[in-house]
């Protein structure tokens, strides 16, 4: 029962054991007072009686009492389970409940191993990603990553290693960011253990520039505190130390820096209030009240500006704006209303100038990979490439002569101006065309009407187009006749000169199907989609958690229930 007064008799003493009721406080996910039979109750009973009131399952809660946590399987003296008594619950107990992942369904080593293979997987496809990334790379990838700074600034690496290793960490850090969106606390700690790693093996300059270690170790803290892993809760603090120290350096000591990189808006409100909040919790099961109680009231100030009223809301929602545009905006904007209209036009504009850039971009790698790599593995240089045509060469002859090489402008523009050499490079187009990748369109045509991939491609390849490759496969792939989709032999010049510079001549084709390394396209596709390139994405929190805590940690710490340290 939920009410009730003091202990109150039940039965006649002296007749076995008591049957007096003693009532209970709770605080935690669930908060009030039980009655409960000390003599009669093990802990068992006591869980049920809890979940009866609070609505959380038994296999989902924790309960504990000065500092221990109560297991249904303690034996007492009779083989049985000990009762409430015998575990040293009194009158004056009060009870800490907490919420835990429910048991998996499935096998524990299966769901064990799968973990495993997962994070594995994810590991093995950040790393992928990471190698191709670096600048120059031949385009195999849809997906294009930028690095840059907290000004904007593109991030310039004196080595790989350190490139690699940032992005590899970035990439793992925005995996589990989602991860923890979906609850998956547990797999979330796992991964930001590998960002962390990778981060590790970055020069500290590369760090500084980013605020990504910082919010790193927030995410790891509030992990342990949805999983109320409290042993560990209580050590975070010097993770939480770090982020703090790392946030000011990105965003100035009393944020100036931040409001002029974000135009004197202020994002960052929800991120302080998760941060005071965890440290709050920390000093808590520091056994330090005080400092608890300063971090606590300090996220509640701040948890409370960042409410907003449903007519703010539908205000900006009636101008056309969406429901998180209407949220973000007014929160950034300290609920002043023509500024979250600024806001949001701001970000507007900006997000078509990116749809823009992306498109430019796309267009640009479609390009390079349909040039091919250098000897050296390197795309086509866009910018030497848009330089040269612009004198008047066709951009095929440029991009050849650039892969030649090796992007060397000074050289290719030598290699252009030279008859023999400028010859040398349409012999060498005229190979490749002739057994060069097949329009993947027309190969997806022929395949739809029955044809095997093998013989759509080779029908492909000697015919001068679909229809001419249709009329083969009918026909049951003979040779087209002279002069008909296949390339012209070299007239004698050609050969010669194809002869007298044979290293040109033959170089092969390298395209990016051709790897031999095996792509976990599906887990890389994952990954490119957890990054979403938006600045606020990691600021713009829905805090109703970090309220809901802050409210049970002060009522704790009001209650004056003893701090559960460990």
């Amino acid at each position: 029962m939920l009410e009730g007064g003091g202990d109150s008799p039940m039965g006649d003493a002296g007749a076995g054991p008591s049957t007096q009721r003693t009532r209970l406080r709770v605080a935690g996910a669930w908060s009030g007072s039980l009655e409960v039979s000390l003599d009669e109750w093990n802990v068992e009973k006591l869980r049920a009686e809890v979940s009866s009131h609070s609505g959380i399952a038994t296999d989902s809660m924790k309960l504990i009492c000065a500092g221990r946590i109560l297991k249904d399987d303690v034996a007492g003296s009779a083989g049985a389970s000990k009762n409430l008594r015998e575990l040293g619950i009194g009158p004056n107990s009060k009870l800490l409940l907490t919420r835990v992942a429910p048991p998996q369904q499935m096998n524990t080593a299966d769901a064990e191993q799968e973990r495993v293979e997962r994070l594995a997987r994810i590991k093995a496809a950040a790393d992928a990603m990471a190698k191709r990334s670096n600048e120059g790379a031949f385009p195999s990838d849809d997906f294009d990553l930028q690095l840059e700074n907290q000004s904007g600034e593109k991030l310039m690496f004196n080595s790989d290693t350190d490139r690699r290793a940032l992005v590899m960490g970035l990439m793992m850090h925005a995996k589990a960011r989602s991860m923890i969106e979906l609850g998956n606390y547990l797999e979330a700690l796992e991964v930001l253990g590998m960002a962390e790693e990778s981060f590790s093996l970055c020069d500290r300059k590369f760090l500084e520039a980013v605020d990504n270690v910082a919010l790193l170790q927030i995410d790891t803290v509030w992990c342990l505190f949805m999983l109320r892993d409290i042993a560990r809760l209580a050590v975070a603090r010097e993770r939480l130390a770090r982020a703090r120290d790392g946030l000011k350096r990105s965003h100035g000591p009393n944020l100036e820096r931040l409001r002029v990189l974000q135009g004197g808006f202020c994002p960052e409100l929800a991120l302080y209030v998760r941060l005071e909040l965890l440290e709050g919790v920390v000093a808590y099961h520091s056994g330090q009240a005080d400092s608890a109680r300063t971090s606590l009231l300090s996220a509640q100030e701040k948890f409370e500006q960042l409410q907003l009223s449903d007519e703010q809301v539908a205000a900006l929602a009636q101008m056309g704006f969406s429901m998180k545009e209407a949220r973000r905006s007014l929160r950034v904007s300290g609920k002043d209303a023509s500024r979250a209209v600024e806001f949001v036009m701001n970000e507007r504009a900006k997000a078509q100038e990116k749809i823009e850039e992306d498109n430019r971009r796309q267009e640009e790698r479609r390009e390079q990979k349909k040039y091919g790599k250098t000897l050296g593995g390197k795309a086509v240089d866009i910018t030497k490439l848009n330089e040269l045509a612009s004198m008047g060469y066709k951009r095929r002859i440029v991009a050849e002569a650039l892969k030649q090489s090796e992007n060397n402008r000074e050289l290719a523009l030598e290699m252009l101006m030279n008859p023999t050499a400028y010859s040398t490079l349409q012999a060498c187009l005229g190979e490749r065309k002739s057994r060069g990748p097949v329009d993947s369109i027309a190969l997806a045509e022929l395949m739809s009407m029955g044809f095997s991939k093998d013989k759509a491609k080779k029908a492909l390849k000697g015919s001068k187009d679909t229809a001419q490759a249709l009329e083969r496969l009918i026909q049951g792939l003979q040779d087209p006749p002279t002069g008909e989709g296949s390339e012209q032999p070299p007239s004698t010049s050609d050969t010669e000169v194809a002869a007298a510079n044979p290293t040109s001549a033959s170089l092969p084709e390298s395209p990016a199907s051709t790897d031999l390394d095996p792509r976990d396209e599906e887990m890389e596709e994952e990954i490119a989609r957890d990054i979403t390139g938006d600045p606020y994405a990691e600021y713009d929190i829905e805090v109703s958690k970090e309220g809901d805590a802050i409210s049970e940690y002060l009522g704790l710490l009001n209650s004056n229930c003893p701090q559960f340290t460990v």
